[in-house]
């Protein structure tokens, strides 16, 4: 009984998203690596981690984590004057690298 609700906790919590947009992060704009940034000015680069598994064993959904990493992502942005971001690599244990950029 107690692993069937350790598990159906450890369900629950990895569909949970544990960050929030900031209204600062709410200004920054996510654009793809074929998108043109013509006219932007790089800024540099923000790196975002969360944690890939709650549990010991258990992985949260692939598209929890990247909205995380996103959502953690702009709201640093915001924070270096940037206003739109491109992600740098792919997702890997969790954390995502990003190049903020000052947009028109």
């Amino acid at each position: 009984m107690k692993l069937i609700a350790i598990s159906l906790l450890s369900i629950t919590l990895s569909a949970c998203t544990w960050v929030e947009l900031s209204s600062q992060g709410k200004g920054v704009a996510i654009r793809q690596q074929t998108d043109s940034i013509d006219g932007c000015q790089r800024i540099g680069t923000v790196t975002a981690k969360t944690r890939a598994s709650i549990v010991a064993g258990t992985s949260r959904e692939d598209k929890k984590i990247a909205e995380e990493l996103s959502i953690l992502a702009r709201n640093e942005a915001a924070t270096l004057n940037a206003n739109t971001i491109v992600a740098k690599n792919n997702i890997g244990d969790g954390q995502q690298s990003f190049i903020a950029y000052s947009c028109p």
